[in-house]
């Protein structure tokens, strides 16, 4: 609530809340995905003689981008779903809201207005189809086909 009287107030406040929530979606994936690289493919690489840098661009990275790409598909399903949360707060009998989709429809079911529910929802399954067939299937697509350890 202290972030209300910055410049940017309940905007910056909201950014940062599905930041916090969607970060760990990253950070867990990018963890199993490091532990899933084979302890002697490391051995390897270091028996090459490969420097730090090399052993990230050539063996760490590619290991880690498809987990990087599922994280990032579920931090922004939980930054689609936080957005909701964090764009309409009700505190101490005050109703603050910024401008976006989830302050919308958060006050839409909060007044009753199931049109402009209906039409909110659906421009937010809109772009979401849209954002997953544009840019994270073709993103899964890389890391699957040019990207797997095997």
């Amino acid at each position: 609530m202290g972030l209300v009287h910055l410049p940017g107030g309940l905007n910056l406040a909201a950014v940062l809340l599905m930041l916090t929530g969607s970060q760990w979606y990253i950070l867990f994936n990018t963890i199993a995905g490091a532990r899933a690289i084979p302890q002697d493919l490391k051995y390897t690489a270091r028996l090459m003689g490969l420097s730090r840098w090399q052993r990230w661009r050539i063996l760490y990275f590619p290991a880690l981008f498809p987990y990087l790409v599922t994280g990032a598909i579920t931090a922004s399903g939980g930054a689609w779903n936080a957005s909701i949360v964090a764009e309409h707060v009700v505190f101490g009998g005050r109703t603050l809201y910024t401008v976006g989709l989830g302050a919308i429809i958060a006050r839409a079911t909060e007044e009753g207005h199931y049109p402009l529910l209906f039409a909110a929802t659906l421009t937010m399954i809109t772009l979401v189809v849209a954002i997953n067939r544009l840019l994270w299937r073709r993103l899964y697509r890389v890391a699957e086909e040019r990207f797997k350890l095997e």
